[in-house]
């Protein structure tokens, strides 16, 4: 399922690094929801999530430590896997929250005016192009345990292919894939470029653009629904079908 949710700030503006604004409202609207039903199931635990969200900003302009858009209009894409009915889950917490003011930072704050259901496309090849969505990018994070230090790869580093096939490989497998299906996954760079984005005060290299996957149309569907990639429960990973198969 995949849901647009439109917002209007007080003021026409947002801190440089404001991932942290998106994830506090998903928890709020859930606490809120049901007496807190379904919280601990996405917000506790290190479970792999099986949604992710992009935040689609008016014309930014970036200066400092924050960011000024042309209006008060912000705009969240909200996708999720259907299997477990996240999707339904997270639509009803919406709906609750309409109207609703969510203080932010610096004295600002923003309300959730709309909600509203987009159409999403069925994939039934095992070959798809896509493209990642405004707002987001793939991740790909290595985490060292032994000095608990995190490294990101981009498709410009030698080890990107490597590395990247190792994160799908372990996305799939939490969210239920066979080892079979999950080490089949094949990606290819076509035309990406890497950004680096400021997230809980520290710097995330990330890759946007297009590229090719390859494996079960099960699996790839699953992707295009909950996000691919490291943190695609933070905001990263969206991605949109540009074709399918030999279109």
């Amino acid at each position: 399922m995949r849901i647009e949710l439109l917002f209007e700030l007080e003021h026409a503006e947002l801190p440089k690094d404001n991932k942290s604004i998106w994830i506090s409202f998903l928890k709020n609207v859930l606490f809120s929801c049901n007496k807190g039903k379904f919280y601990d199931r996405y917000f506790s635990g290190t479970n792999v999530k099986d949604y992710t969200f992009s935040v689609i900003l008016s014309k930014p302009q970036f200066g400092g430590e924050k960011i000024l858009l042309e209006d008060r209009w912000v705009k969240m894409i909200f996708s999720a896997d259907d299997r477990n009915k996240t999707g339904l889950i997270f639509f009803a917490a919406f709906i609750q929250a309409k109207k609703r003011k969510f203080p932010l930072p610096d004295g600002n704050l923003m309300v959730l005016e709309r909600v509203r259901q987009l159409r999403e496309q069925l994939i039934t090849s095992s070959k798809v192009v896509f493209r990642t969505v405004t707002g987001g990018g793939l991740v790909v994070r290595e985490h060292n345990k032994e000095t608990n230090k995190d490294k990101y790869y981009t498709f410009k580093d030698e080890e990107f292919g490597e590395k990247i096939k190792n994160v799908l490989k372990v996305q799939a497998q939490g969210a239920g894939f066979s080892e079979h299906l999950s080490e089949a996954i094949v990606m290819t760079a076509i035309q990406c470029k890497k950004i680096v984005v400021k997230q809980y005060g520290i710097y995330v290299d990330v890759t946007v653009g297009v590229f090719q996957l390859e494996g079960h149309p099960d699996l790839l569907q699953y992707f295009y629904q909950a996000g691919l990639g490291s943190k695609h429960s933070m905001g990263y990973g969206m991605l949109d079908i540009i074709s399918q198969g030999n279109e």
